[in-house]
């Protein structure tokens, strides 16, 4: 058995709760990228692509491929909410 300021308490998080049900939405706090400029650590020219181009995940230390390639992403940095620069390097076959 609650105690009467247990009940209390427990009540007011459950009318809290209810308030608050259907108010919550989803924050995405990474934008979708609609373009990324390429930044090749093997010296190659800069480069900018549609996002469509680019399969796989653009997180950092993972596989992307590009036109048929195959690149590792070093680092990543959102210049804009639609522009992403990715630093990538060669992956050896």
């Amino acid at each position: 058995m609650l105690s009467k300021q247990n009940q209390n308490y427990l009540n007011d998080v459950k009318n809290r709760i209810k308030k608050r049900l259907g108010k919550i939405k989803i924050i995405t706090t990474h934008p979708i990228p609609e373009t990324y400029k390429l930044v090749f650590l093997s010296g190659l020219p800069s480069c900018i692509i549609n996002a469509k181009e680019l399969q796989g995940k653009n997180t950092e230390g993972s596989i992307v491929q590009i036109n048929g390639s195959s690149y590792k992403v070093m680092k990543r940095i959102f210049i804009s909410s639609t522009v992403l620069e990715l630093h990538i390097d060669n992956v050896l076959p």
